[in-house]
């Protein structure tokens, strides 16, 4: 696995929510060398930005993901340096065998090809040119994915109420060993629903505060109580019962 003290990070500012990922870079890794490239500095490709901005492998994070690495969550150097970046999907469950039929009630362009821009590995030494937008590039470069229990996000499927709140639930304890926490849309969002609640681990974000914005800390500690009042015992009790350390 690639050595945190090799790893590299750019944080794209998107929003008010750059201390978020700072924050949890800090406290969590502070061996970790990162960058905070504003939005002046970005062109119209999130992959064009990461060229410009670094020349070994790096890890790419949109602006109030909460990061929470440990040794071995990223993937070797010999995998990254065999492809020319390592993504998520967009769709949370598009893999799943069940769960992947839900999308097409929903959102039916979603598919096993679209992928998430909010985070990534870019392997810049396979990159010839400088992409000016991220329509359609990563067709025919060779990918690997970040895998489902890594990089615990919001999801369609939650937000339409478009699954079973086991389903939600079931998520929401495989985010207790999660290593990237990304609520972004539910931040910026002015609703919640029962099953973003029982889905997502928002009492991860609490520790990373310090520096955000009243009205997106205030927004934060809404979405935390909801999840400490409801779920948070039960899910992490299930985790444990999981993980065999209970």
């Amino acid at each position: 696995m690639l050595n945190l003290t090799d790893l590299k990070v750019l944080i794209l500012e998107s929003n008010n929510l750059t201390n978020l990922t700072v924050n949890s870079l800090e406290k969590n890794t502070p061996q970790v060398s990162y960058k905070v490239i504003t939005k002046k500095e970005q062109t119209n490709s999130r992959i064009g930005t990461a060229l410009l901005n670094t020349k070994g492998i790096t890890l790419v994070v949109k602006s109030g993901i909460v990061l929470e690495l440990k040794e071995g969550d990223i993937p070797s150097i010999e995998q990254l340096e065999a492809v020319d970046i390592c993504v998520s999907r967009e769709a949370v469950f598009i893999d799943h065998n069940r769960l992947s039929e839900h999308y097409r009630y929903v959102d039916n362009t979603l598919t096993n090809g679209v992928v998430d821009l909010n985070i990534f590995i870019i392997n810049p030494a396979r990159w010839k040119d400088v992409p000016e937008t991220d329509t359609g590039i990563l067709n025919d470069v060779k990918k690997l994915f970040i895998p489902r229990y890594m990089h615990h996000k919001n999801d369609i499927l939650l937000q339409e109420e478009a699954t079973a709140t086991i389903d939600a639930f079931n998520y929401g304890v495989l985010g207790e060993q999660a290593s990237v926490f990304n609520y972004i849309d539910c931040i910026e969002a002015d609703t919640i629903n029962m099953l973003e609640t029982y889905g997502y681990c928002f009492d991860k974000l609490l520790p990373y505060l310090k520096g955000i914005p009243k009205k997106e800390k205030e927004r934060i500690k809404f979405l935390a109580n909801k999840t400490n009042i409801k779920i948070k015992n039960t899910r992490e009790k299930m985790h444990r019962l999981n993980t065999g350390t209970i």
